[in-house]
């Protein structure tokens, strides 16, 4: 079975630096957002995480010939429309029971299933390593339930929440993606409200039909970087002990990861400071922030 921590969270949690922290312990190895692989990585010819052009980088290359016999045998075009067909989250009940849903459907999820079992096992192949537990953080619910009818996976969910007001302040931000050159999607403050709301519920969803889930607390991982690999020992117990962060107080050293998309940070290497972006608190209106809380308190008392 292939190991798979799968990180799920709104968008602008700060996962990228929270799955390199956990890249840095023995068998661990930062995949990025998986999901964007065929789009982004293969069609757009974005770079991998190490610097290196996806095609050129040895470990991509070995996954396509370990899976595929090669990039060159993918039906790009295939695989994305069947994505598109299936990986989204008014799908969900179709993803948790493919047997009710209409025929087109089931074709594009069984085509997908087929070429995720392979991608996963290339990965898993190509790592040269014993037992490896990948990290993906694709972060989008759908695509965890997607994962979720992969044979051969071993599928492990770490819900990542942070506090609405930084998720919502964030989105406000204009960020470049170095890959392209084009701005990241920027959302409303009540968008980025609805969009926190909707995503955390689906992924405390996962956990009420049996997938192996730990939340953790974007905040307590700032505030304690350890906490990172109390939450993963918990998610696997017993398969490598406890695990062991390269992390030095709030220092963690990152060396090359390969990584597909994910927040530009994916690229740095060397010593990282791990700190909370508490900018909101200074410079988030206190209309907005106000905004945020009351859109936000249902869920967030749930989970008090």
């Amino acid at each position: 079975m292939t190991k798979v921590v799968f990180i799920g969270a709104v968008g602008r949690s700060g996962t990228t630096l929270l799955e390199r922290t956990a890249s840095t312990a023995p068998h661990m190895i930062a995949l990025g957002e998986v999901v964007h692989l065929w789009d982004r990585s293969l069609a757009a010819g974005e770079p991998c995480g190490c610097g290196l052009a996806f095609v050129d980088c040895p470990f991509w290359s070995a996954v396509g010939e370990c899976a595929f016999g090669g990039w060159r045998h993918v039906d790009i075009d295939r695989i994305t429309a069947d994505r598109r067909a299936v990986d989204r989250n008014r799908y969900i009940p179709f993803l948790l029971a493919p047997r009710f849903a209409p025929r087109h459907f089931r074709e594009a999820h069984d085509r997908s299933v087929s070429i995720l079992e392979r991608l996963y096992g290339g990965i898993s192949a190509a790592s040269g390593l014993d037992s490896p537990v990948l990290i993906d953080s694709s972060k989008h619910p759908s695509y965890l339930f997607l994962l979720r009818s992969v044979p051969g996976l071993d599928l492990r969910l770490l819900h990542v929440v942070r506090d609405p007001r930084g998720v919502a302040h964030s989105w406000l931000k204009v960020v470049t993606r170095p890959e392209s050159g084009e701005p990241m999607e920027r959302l409303g403050i009540v968008r980025a409200c609805l969009r926190w709301t909707s995503h955390n519920l689906l992924f405390r969803f996962a956990d009420a039909v049996g997938l192996p889930t730990v939340r953790l607390a974007y905040e307590q991982f700032t505030t304690n970087p350890l906490t990172l690999g109390h939450a993963i020992d918990e998610l696997l117990p017993g398969d490598h002990g406890p695990l062991k962060l390269a992390v030095i107080d709030h220092t963690v050293e990152l060396g090359a990861d390969h990584t597909v998309s994910g927040n530009p940070m994916r690229f740095a290497d060397g010593p990282v400071i791990i700190r909370s972006d508490e900018e909101w608190r200074n410079s988030m209106p206190r209309g907005s922030r106000l905004v945020v809380s009351v859109l936000t308190t249902p869920l967030r008392l749930l989970w008090a």
